[in-house]
């Protein structure tokens, strides 16, 4: 692979990357409010809806997240095994990096809010 094709290679995969992730992270934060405030789109909803958005909406997303991250982590590293040049070899490592803490922190996330957000559901709150 050359360098000029790695790098728009790398280019288009962290543009990609960044769209992904900001999309469903903007998915991710609504549902979270929905879950939070017992209101979906005006409407009030009980804490059984809101229970089942958390397992099957918003945890999912997550995962979801989490898996665009290890993905593009390893189309990164599998970049870096295929490229010459040491500062575009470096360039990919980089990515891969920024997309592994990527994961990493996403998955802190699910579990810190999963967790929190249950423990807000267990208590009846709706605000």
């Amino acid at each position: 692979m050359s360098d000029l094709t790695t790098l728009i290679a790398m280019t288009f995969l962290v543009a990609v990357a960044t769209f992904l992730y900001y999309y469903i992270h903007e998915k991710v934060n609504r549902i979270g409010d929905q879950i939070l405030t017992g209101v979906v789109q005006g409407t009030p909803v009980s804490t059984r809806v809101r229970q089942a958005m958390l397992f099957q909406m918003w945890a999912p997303y997550q995962t979801g997240a989490i898996g665009v991250a290890v993905f593009f982590a390893f189309a990164t590293l599998e970049i870096a095994d295929h490229v010459g040049d040491k500062d575009v070899k470096m360039l990919a490592y980089f990515a891969t990096f920024i997309f592994a803490i990527g994961a990493v922190m996403t998955l802190a996330n699910l579990l810190s809010g999963f967790f929190q957000y249950r423990s807000r559901l267990r208590q009846g709150k709706s605000g």
